[in-house]
């Protein structure tokens, strides 16, 4: 029996593939296209990850799949070899980016073919190339002549670390995304695109791409898309009002205080009526100390001063309400002036527990049971009740109680409802006294938030409508009086440690009071309004509505559409970056370059180390230039452009990578785009697909293309981190070198793990020691070639497991459920190995739906069996609908919602059969003994759930 020798056979394959043209997309096909794309790597390393592995494996496995189904498919490969990361690279080792990047990319390029990934390496791009960044410098001329780049005054992000500008993104938090070192900010005349133009369709056309929920969320989330409502404010005791500006009116009645900005012209109007003018006035001096940036970091401290003897009077109630000085709120708001409502907003719950200011509950949830034997029924009878809630805290441990009411499988702290005419806390102290049998009390204090829930109660037969509040009891000591056997009968008794309580809980009311009473802090969701007088029982939406319509009829509002999204600054003052396409002029100011002179090319005559301004400006071949309206002497821009515009609209050169006349063809564009699967990290959720979109629409608003988003579909892979769960950092020495694991356990083997290790979507620790098993899987999917024989017949169970694998494998694929197709394969493969001998047919079709994962393996194992080469031009195989269903089934036996046996028997086996069946069980006698039989539900071929 011939062993496997790995490194001959897939060098062997990969020097072929190389050779071959499989993996080209065929421009004049007229098989129905599909172009992949993933996001791929800065050449700003000395190799690649494993998490870029993982992304490429990913990429490759559904490529070779889409071409077995004979798609005419494009998965090309560029390089983002542009901006900060290679530039920063290339000051650390000393070696100019124009040399070290090739280097790079060399290294880059046979790690990626060493793992057999089958790219159409004909559309390679680089885009610090000149035959690429000529075409990223006529997108800023074609921004710039429709007006959607503009030069302005800024104050701007800056990294000293870093020596350049950096956008909003960049600078979350003020800390520079790139090298984590804090962010200052400056004034300097920088560079933009106008993005805001486009923020409403980049909001609306979400809605017609299939793209992961959290990543349209994120989208939305930076855009910021809210319609806020500003209206006046009367100051008691003078004829002044604040304009106050908010995007929730439908908590109004939740407002306890106003917070107005430092540069308000209320304090110097209302001057001679604020009792601590000097603490006002000496906080405003600090805070003009302040930049933007630092006054409005989420995780600073909270700080202001009351302006004492102001009160202004919320014009719906009529309400008194404290008005604060706070340095959150910058002079370009709208108003100077914001309402806060503790209850329902995080930063004015903080700014209110720290000043001991009232929080006022004015939106509660409204939470329906969907699950368990509990979930809500609209077919039984409604009945409401008022609910309470008793948290109980053990005296002396961190630990807190819960029923485990074992009836209906309930886990929850103890429960009761209040009487129409007894008070909430005397109901729930009684409760605890007779559920739990604890008699002696420390405390008790009222989480203060209710809400409504809804949930069908299956003792009583009727579903409940509830209204929940909740209380926190601690116990003075753990005396008891004697259990009740009625009580014991019921529940159990557990004391849980207080952090495993969101684990344990398992009704949605109960799970909402657990997290106020580990997280306090504000409710900030839309749902229904209370406390809110004539606008009570509302949803927010209605209600905002309605309130609009009563401060229009008093004359003293307005309503507004506002973005958090600002235009985009592209402005780098760095070396290794598209140089900007304008020149200045003394006489004809700003002058675009014109396109015959693209590209402006970066000079080598620099220093590429960076200093406060752009290194393009030391380069005389560079900076003087005639000016091509005039002629007379003019400056050259000396700004870069941001890298993320370089791969904005890369994607769009794939389709015409060799054209020189335009960035690509309207013919080629038509057939390629847009992108049908894109694939890349989650962290790139907001940045790089914001931008792409908006070239996008750019482009399409101008009548360039007539498509409106870039990428149809989009999935993503989180990293793979070092075997000691933190991220693999070359500071932290724990990268994995792929070089080294293909070197050991063959390529074949690391691909299949790195799409077994974890779901897609899951962050995972590389754990070397595990690719073993993926090693004696591809051994015994070799040594199975032995077991081909001629003369053997179909059987029934094999036939039913091949057609299902077919169909699992094809699912597992479509949707990247990789982890679950490795599966099946190697459940038909250990199959197979159970039998004398085997069925070519069989073996074939294990090889076909293997190939996508290990093409080495496989390609040679296809040849070995007598067929023609290649396996990767194959069909992918069809499954027959009527060998998918195996003819025993298992039932489950359920009995109040807990799984208590199971039983085998023949598909379509009849209910009275199965009834008798599990009724003969011991595991169901025992509870039949005991209690009264209610109901029994079949649903066929898979569960008999048993209600006692």
């Amino acid at each position: 029996m011939e062993k496997y020798s790995f490194n001959e056979i897939e060098k062997k394959w990969q020097d072929k593939w190389d050779k071959s043209d499989y993996s080209q997309a065929k421009s004049d096909s007229k098989k129905e296209k599909m172009f992949i794309l993933d996001m791929f790597p800065y050449p700003s390393g000395a190799w690649l990850h494993m998490w870029h592995m993982e992304n490429y494996t990913a990429t490759d496995i559904y490529s070779r799949y889409m071409r077995m189904k004979w798609y005419n498919v494009l998965h090309p490969m560029w390089w983002d070899a542009f901006g900060l990361p290679a530039e920063n690279y290339a000051i650390k080792t000393g070696v100019h980016p124009s040399i070290q990047n090739p280097q790079n990319i060399g290294v880059f390029t046979r790690q990626i073919k060493a793992q057999g990934f089958a790219y159409d390496w004909s559309r390679e791009i680089d885009t610090s190339v000149p035959e690429y960044y000529k075409w990223t410098q006529w997108f800023f001329l074609f921004l710039y002549k429709n007006w959607l780049a503009y030069k302005k005054k800024a104050k701007v992000n800056w990294c000293n670390s870093c020596q350049t500008v950096l956008a909003n993104e960049q600078a979350e938090w003020g800390i520079c995304e790139r090298c984590q070192n804090e962010v200052i900010q400056k004034n300097l005349e920088q560079w933009f695109f106008k993005i805001t133009d486009f923020a409403e369709e980049l909001i609306d056309d979400l809605d017609t791409i299939d793209w992961p929920s959290s990543t349209i969320a994120a989208q939305k989330h930076w855009i910021g898309k809210s319609e806020w409502v500003e209206f006046d404010i009367d100051i008691k005791n003078t004829e002044e009002k604040i304009k106050v500006y908010t995007t929730r009116i439908d908590t109004v009645f939740g407002m306890t205080y106003i917070v107005i900005s430092p540069e308000s012209p209320i304090v110097k109007n209302l001057k001679s009526n604020i009792e601590n003018l000097s603490e006002v006035e000496k906080y405003i001096k600090e805070t003009g100390k302040k930049t933007e940036l630092e006054r409005t970091w989420l995780n600073k401290e909270k700080s202001g001063v009351e302006l004492k003897w102001i009160i202004a009077i919320n014009p719906f109630n009529n309400q008194e309400v404290k008005v604060f000085i706070w340095d959150y709120v910058l002079s370009n708001y709208w108003t100077w002036a914001v309402m806060a409502v503790p209850a329902h907003d995080e930063r004015d719950f903080e700014f209110a527990k720290k000043y001991d200011l009232e929080i006022v509950q004015s939106i509660k949830p409204m939470l329906v049971e969907t699950k368990w034997d509990w979930a809500f029924r609209e077919d039984k009878p409604i009945i409401e009740r008022r609910v309470v809630g008793g948290i109980v805290k053990h005296p002396t441990e961190d630990k807190v109680l819960i029923l485990d009411v074992k009836w209906f499988n309930w886990k929850t702290f103890v429960i009761w409802w209040a009487e129409d005419w007894e008070k909430e806390e005397g109901a729930i102290l009684r409760e605890i006294k007779e559920e739990t049998w604890f008699k002696n009390f420390k405390s008790i204090e009222k989480i203060p938030w209710e809400l409504e829930s809804y949930f069908y109660a299956a003792h009583k037969w009727v579903s409940r409508r509830a209204f929940e509040c909740a209380f926190i009891v601690t116990l003075e000591n753990l005396d008891q009086d004697k259990i009740s056997d009625e009580e014991l009968a019921k529940h159990d008794l557990i004391w849980i440690n207080t952090k495993d309580i969101l684990k344990t809980i398992n009704t949605a009311g109960h799970l909402f009071f657990a997290e106020k009473f580990l997280n306090p802090g504000a409710y900030c969701e839309d749902w229904i309004t209370i406390n809110s007088e004539e606008f009570d029982w509302l949803k927010s939406e209605v209600a905002r509505v309605k309130m609009w319509e009563w401060l229009e009829e008093k004359w003293i509002w307005k309503r507004k559409i506002n973005y958090k999204l600002r235009d985009w600054l592209i402005s780098r003052q760095r070396y290794w970056g598209a140089p900007i396409p304008i020149i200045y002029c003394e006489d004809c100011w700003e002058v675009p370059v014109p396109e015959k002179d693209l590209p402006v090319k970066l000079p080598t005559d620099v220093d590429f180390k960076p200093t406060w301004e752009s290194p393009l400006t030391n380069s005389k071949t560079f900076h003087d230039v005639v000016c091509p309206k005039c002629g007379k002497n003019a400056r050259r821009e000396s700004d870069t452009m941001d890298t993320f515009v370089c791969s904005s609209w890369y994607y769009l050169r794939y389709s015409d990578p060799k054209n020189t006349s335009e960035f690509a063809s309207k013919e080629a564009m038509k057939k390629w785009l847009p992108v049908d699967m894109y694939m890349g990290w989650a962290e790139h959720t907001v940045l790089h697909l914001l931008y792409a979109r908006f070239f996008t629409k750019a482009l399409n608003k101008f009548g360039y293309i007539e498509f409106r988003e870039p990428f149809s579909k989009l999935r993503h892979q989180w990293m793979i981190l070092a075997e000691d769960w933190r991220k693999m950092s070359k500071s932290l020495g724990n990268v994995v070198n792929p070089d080294g694991v293909v070197k050991e356990f063959w390529a074949d083997s690391t691909r299949l793990y790195v799409m077994f290790m974890w779901a897609l979507e899951d962050m995972k620790p590389w754990n070397s020691k595990n690719i073993i098993w993926m090693k004696r899987f591809l051994d015994k999917v070799w040594n199975l070639q032995y077991k081909i024989s001629p003369n053997i017949n179909s059987k029934n169970e094999l036939d039913v497991l091949v057609n299902k694998t077919i169909k699992k494998v094809w699912d597992d694929i479509t949707n990247f459920w990789f982890n679950t197709a490795i599966s099946a394969l190697m459940i038909f493969a250990n199959s197979l190995e159970k039998e004398n001998e085997i069925k070519k047919e069989y073996y074939e079709k294990l090889l076909i739906l293997l190939s996508s994962f290990a093409p080495h393996i496989t390609e040679e194992l296809w040849l070995n069996i007598g067929n023609n080469w290649s396996i990767h031009e194959q069909t992918w195989p069809s499954f027959d609908e009527t060998k998918l269903i195996d003819k025993v089934v298992k039932i489950v036996i359920q009995i109040n919602g807990k799984v208590r046996d199971e039983i085998e028997v023949e598909l379509d086996t009849s209910e009275e059969i199965i009834k008798k069946l599990a009724f003969e069980r011991e595991n169901v006698i025992k509870y039949l003994d005991w209690y009264e039989l209610k109901k029994v539900i079949y649903v066929k071929n898979k569960l008999l759930s048993i209600v006692i």
